[in-house]
């Protein structure tokens, strides 16, 4: 009999790879306890369609059941008619109707079919912190569900923080309604089971960030300017710059509250690796779009490259082709030391027992280091000063070899503990 699932919250073709790397890891351990699941991604995306994954040797087809909120979104699809029909379903005292309404729109009969349905929120994004539409926007497929009476697991993801009245209430009704919470810290979890009160009991639990557990795909002969010497005789730190942060966030106006200048500081962090180490640097880009667009690590690394590279005597590096999440972990993979603020940048790096520095914007980094044991690698750009930050960055790098001790000692146990949860939950 097939075993039906649903997941939502992340994508497979986002130019954020920290988003495709959830999407791939939450298949991937489905597929280890139910291999023969039916897996639809029911989430935000211009076209309904089948995409082919391949995933250690296998190819899954992947269905991808679409929702829109664009004016020019064909009604069925719409997320807000969406909505309106899982209310109405819910509200017409005469069943045949509403399983003619739930037949007849193909998310609705998606979630009917489903034997499980999970949604992780891109990781970060049940939370506030990119603003409150894109909160709600977000939560509303999860009202869905419930207006279905299915039951809803919330799978390894960042809890709060919530600045407006609203997004507290809608993150404790969503937490109310679900039937499982796992936070991917223990800080996390914690937030939640307040949110909660006395109804958090055999309901949240911890589980280390999916992503941990994503495999590296090979790439020979990546594109990189100048190419790197196979026989490097130095070593190769990676940097992966935010292009968000690099550029004060949506608002353009240090949104997330930095405590230095975000751009200054990768600028200082380059100058100070180049003048006190002999390492060769290389930029690692983890979210990828249009140029010009505000998101853009690529844009973030060409600046930041171009502006240093007459100082820098042939040791920067600058990868220069768009590799999807599994082939920028490998090249990640690649480096003695990496250095990111995209964090999952930083978990391909910590994951392949690579000495990682997460410069953070957000709690999330803080939790996640703690979890595999890391913590003080950790570094808050909303806590700490630039000169700190910098110093705390080379002193890591020169203890570069505990640290990978540390993580080999580890990560193992991070693996095992998020299979064993997705044994639990299915």
């Amino acid at each position: 009999m097939t075993f039906n699932v649903c997941l939502m919250g992340a994508s497979l073709e986002t130019g954020n790879m920290g988003v495709s790397a959830l999407a791939v890891s939450m298949i991937k351990n489905i597929v280890e306890v139910k291999p023969d699941a039916k897996i639809s991604l029911l989430i935000g995306n211009r076209t309904a369609k089948t995409i082919n994954l391949d995933i250690e040797g296998r190819t899954i087809p992947i269905h991808v059941v679409n929702h829109r909120i664009s004016p020019k979104a064909k009604i069925r699809e719409h997320l807000f008619t969406i909505f309106l029909l899982a209310v109405l379903q819910r509200a017409l005292p005469f069943k045949s109707v509403s399983k003619r309404i739930i037949q007849a729109n193909p998310w609705l009969n998606a979630l009917q079919e489903a034997d499980f349905i999970g949604d992780i929120h891109g990781g970060d994004s049940f939370s506030d912190i990119y603003g409150l539409p894109s909160f709600i926007i977000g939560a509303l497929p999860n009202f869905t569900v419930f207006l279905m009476k299915k039951k809803l697991v919330l799978l390894p993801e960042t809890y709060g923080p919530y600045k407006h009245p609203i997004a507290v209430f809608i993150a404790k009704q969503v937490l109310r309604r679900s039937f499982l919470i796992y936070a991917r810290d223990k800080e996390s979890a914690a937030y939640a089971s307040n949110l909660l009160g006395n109804d958090s009991k055999n309901k949240v639990y911890f589980c280390p960030d999916i992503a941990f557990t994503m495999q590296a795909m090979k790439v020979n002969n990546p594109e990189v300017n100048p190419p790197i010497n196979e026989n490097l005789a130095h070593p190769l730190i990676g940097i992966n710059v935010n292009g968000l942060m690099y550029n004060g966030g949506y608002t353009r106006g240090n949104m997330f509250g930095l405590k230095f200048d975000y751009k200054l500081f990768v600028k200082n962090v380059v100058k100070r690796l180049l003048t006190e180490t002999t390492a060769h640097i290389l930029f690692v880009p983890h979210a990828f779009g249009p140029p010009g667009n505000i998101n853009n690590d690529p844009d973030a690394c060409r600046d930041v490259f171009q502006s240093i590279i007459n100082e820098s005597n042939g040791r920067l590096h600058l990868v220069t082709k768009v590799y999807n999440q599994s082939e920028i972990k490998d090249i990640i993979g690649t480096c003695d030391f990496f250095i990111g603020s995209r964090m999952h940048a930083c978990i391909a790096g910590l994951s392949q027992m690579i000495p990682t520095i997460g410069v953070a914007y957000s709690k999330k980094f803080r939790g996640v280091f703690e979890s595999i044991g890391v913590t003080d690698m950790s570094i808050d750009a909303r806590e700490v000063d630039m000169d700190i930050a910098i110093d705390r960055i080379l002193a890591a790098f020169n203890r570069r070899s505990d640290i990978k001790a540390i993580l080999r000692k580890n990560l193992s146990g991070v693996v095992s503990q998020i299979q064993y949860s997705f044994r639990k939950i299915l």
